[in-house]
């Protein structure tokens, strides 16, 4: 229950500048203004003080050099005090000296510390790595952590007086009263031994990142041991160089080894190491540990690798000894959640979250061990469990029982009664609570509203005006052509309802429109989400703009509509999914004034993979389809999103090759644009390459646009403009030009309202 957010508004500088115009006109929406940062919200990184009602934020100041941490009273809504400046003056110093400008900061337990990161880059796919400094903000000192390279997972211990990190695969405690530093493992390196942290694969499919926990009295550190040397690695090319270079990364596929996983104990004054005995089986994944509050036991989560088999083991802080808590069975497969235990001391209970009831609800577990008991539930999904008051009885937690395109806070006692949304509004609502839970701060923004920022009382009560409407951001985007976002829903074959949102061009419906359908698809995330959607929804509008119907569904598969809608596809992917997409063509084809013989789709990621199914397998159904780093077949993708999905290639190798466009090439007529970055290191370069052989040995023409030395994302991740975002959009514009005949036909019936 991490408490930070990013709060946003406007940049009140921007390189591209709006000429005067007439009160009756408006300027056209392009990828130059949406990837330039013309529209961008200036972020703010805000973090909750522990012991105070206070938040803190990042000021900056280019002009003066400067950059603050500024301290906000959520009482009364007023800046109260700098709580750090990167133009430092200490002790008998008259000019202040200019310290490097920082990417974020964490508050230690006691507030009287602050952790800063400077010359953060990414490390895998969420994670980052950094320079950290410590400041003491009574004795006004700043330390650095370690001069000997970038660090992972900085955190201090309950007493503030410790800071564990991660180097190079290690695990190091630097004392911050004496500067000692104690290295805890030695056999660390990247690509062999991590200790410490979780490593690409948990990342990217687990949602872990640290991989260690200070026990509460901060005598003890509990942490992972990955060992990675068996597994296979792929090779990465990068082409800057005259002689290009190999990375080897380690990337486990469908069915091949995986990293073994070990958890420990160690007794910082003593050094003494545990092992916890989470059994002898290497085939296996450990998915989250917890300490208990009295700092006596671990609590681990062991998935079996069908991931069918969920354990909560009890760790004896002495001896590493286990004992099981808790088991979840499926005969699919478990949803995955590393931070679920919620530990209620006063109740000698934890909250768990669970899909047992077929949608993830809050249970209670008695710690002793026992049979979990509902908390909530109904045909909605909680998120996360945000904060516990014990004194009060209640939980704070998030949901979208409002409906699954919003998220809202939430408060409920521990008999599931009196359940109480604190938030005002639809849309999204991501929030942050004070300490003692007497105020949150509210982010809450909508499909056309940008993000805006309310202080609330815990029970709901709006305290005064917003801190941050963005209206800069609103008048900006109020002298371009951009039209709403809307959303609508129809259920075909009487029982499967299918959600979704579109844009018209700006200037409205006078023709039938070609149609672009956008599509991802896959478990891990939901498109039709009532939220900003910033650079990304902004392009979106600017293809509408030039004469299509912009469409984007959520099909079966997706997650926030329960455990049997996200299962769906289970064992065979892809067909489900394009069954949805047969229905939102005929939904459309019946309610919309549409041109059926000129529709493309366009998906990036498991969006791709439908996309170029869409292609292959189902050719004829659309006349363009735009790939974007697509899985091309899931031998070549991680293991435990692949066997997820389904089961291992010995156990359904029919599902496998039923499931794979390139299988399905010869069915290929035409209109495929295939993209890739070359250094993917998510869904590798070689899927595209596989696909494009093999419509290459089958005489087969298409069009495929590579990015040398580009990751998944395709973005060159700086402050100024994207030039790779705007050169991959033009060629998504420029295709879709080519590919759609956008000759206007006969007027039809007008564009049906959506719901």
């Amino acid at each position: 229950m991490k408490q930070f957010l990013t709060i946003a508004c406007i940049c009140l500088c921007c390189s591209i500048k709006v000429l005067a115009q007439g009160s009756n006109s408006k300027f056209n929406l392009n990828l130059d203004a949406i990837w330039s940062g013309y529209f961008d919200e200036q972020k703010k990184q805000v973090h909750m003080l522990h012991l105070t009602n206070r938040f803190a934020f990042m000021e900056a100041r280019p002009e003066q050099n400067l950059q603050m941490i500024l301290g906000l009273d959520m009482e009364s809504g007023k800046v109260v005090d700098t709580i750090f400046t990167n133009q430092i003056k200490s002790g008998s110093d008259s000019i202040p000296i200019t310290f490097t400008y920082f990417d974020d900061y964490e508050f230690s337990p006691d507030d009287g510390k602050i952790l800063i990161k400077t010359q953060t880059e990414p490390l895998f796919r969420t994670s980052t790595k950094e320079f950290c400094y410590v400041w003491d903000i009574a004795k006004r000192t700043l330390k650095v952590i370690s001069g000997d390279g970038k660090q992972n997972y900085a955190g201090f211990s309950p007493d503030s007086k410790q800071l564990a990190f991660v180097r190079e695969g290690n695990l190091y405690v630097r004392n911050l009263e004496t500067d000692a530093l104690q290295t805890i493992t030695f056999d660390g390196a990247p690509g062999q031994n991590l200790y410490g942290m979780a490593d690409a694969l948990y990342e990217n499919n687990f949602g872990m990142m640290k991989g260690y926990q200070w026990s509460p009295d901060g005598k003890y550190l509990a942490f992972l041991r990955f060992n990675e040397n068996t597994v296979k690695t792929y090779p990465i090319g990068y082409y800057d160089r005259v002689y290009p270079e190999t990375a080897r990364q380690r990337y486990p596929k469908a069915g091949e080894m995986v990293p073994e996983v070990q958890v420990f104990l160690y007794d910082l004054a003593n050094k003494i190491l545990t092992p916890v005995d989470v059994g002898l089986n290497p085939n296996q994944y450990i998915t989250g540990f917890k300490w208990s509050p009295d700092g006596k036991s671990l609590y681990v989560q062991r998935l079996n690798r069908p991931q069918t088999n969920l354990d909560v083991l009890r760790a004896d802080v002495k001896t590493g000894n286990t004992t099981l808590i808790l088991n979840e069975k499926k005969t699919d497969y478990i949803k995955v959640q590393p931070d679920n235990i919620v530990f209620v001391a006063s109740r000698n209970s934890f909250l768990w979250m669970s899909e047992e009831g077929g949608y993830n609800h809050i249970y209670e577990v008695p710690m002793a061990g026992g049979a979990k008991k509902a908390i909530t539930q109904g045909a909605w999904e909680d998120f996360d469990i945000k904060a516990v008051d014990e004194t009060a009885g209640e939980i704070f937690f998030t949901g979208n029982e409002s409906g699954p395109k919003e998220k809202h806070l939430y408060k409920v006692r521990f008999d599931g009664s009196r359940r109480t949304r604190l938030t005002e509004n639809g849309g999204y609502h991501n929030t942050l609570l004070t300490a003692n839970n007497r105020f949150f701060l509210d982010e809450y923004s909508a499909a056309n509203t940008p993000t805006a920022y309310q202080v609330y009382s815990g029970d709901g009560r709006k305290l005064y005006g917003k801190l941050i409407e963005n209206k800069e951001l609103k008048t900006r985007l109020d002298a371009y052509k951009i039209s709403n976002q809307r959303f609508f829903n129809f259920t075909y074959n009487y029982k499967t309802e299918i959600r979704g949102w579109l844009i018209e061009p700006y200037e409205g419906i006078n023709k039938r429109l070609p149609v672009l359908v956008y599509v991802y698809g896959g478990q891990g995330r939901q498109e039709v989400l009532d939220q900003w959607g910033d650079k990304f929804s902004l392009t979106m509008r600017a293809i509408a703009n030039e004469g299509y119907l912009v469409v984007c569904i959520d099909p079966r598969g997706t997650p926030g509509r329960g455990e049997a809608y996200r299962k769906s596809t289970f064992k065979k992917p892809g067909d489900t999914e394009m069954e949805d997409i047969i229905a939102l063509k005929n939904y459309l084809k019946n309610n919309y004034t549409i041109d059926t013989s000129n529709m493309a789709i366009m998906g990036w990621s498991y969006g791709g993979y439908l996309a170029s199914l869409a292609a292959t397998k189902y050719a004829g159904l659309f006349k363009a389809s735009i790939a974007i780093a697509p899985v091309t077949n899931w031998r070549l993708y991680e293991n435990v999103f692949a066997e997820r999905l389904l089961q291992t290639p010995g156990e359904n190798a029919e599902g496998y090759n039923n499931s794979a466009p390139v299988n399905f090439v010869n069915s290929y007529k035409k209109g495929l644009l295939l993209v890739h970055g070359t250094a993917d290191d998510n869904v590798h370069f070689q899927n595209s390459m596989e696909l494009s052989k093999a419509l290459v040995r089958v005489r087969k023409q298409f069009d495929q646009q590579f990015y040398p030395d580009y990751l998944h994302n395709i973005s060159d991740n700086t402050g100024t403009s994207n030039n790779a975002r705007i050169h991959l959009f033009t060629k998504v514009s420029d295709f879709l030009k080519e590919q759609l005949n956008a000759t206007p036909k006969a007027q039809g019936k007008p564009a049906a309202t959506g719901n």
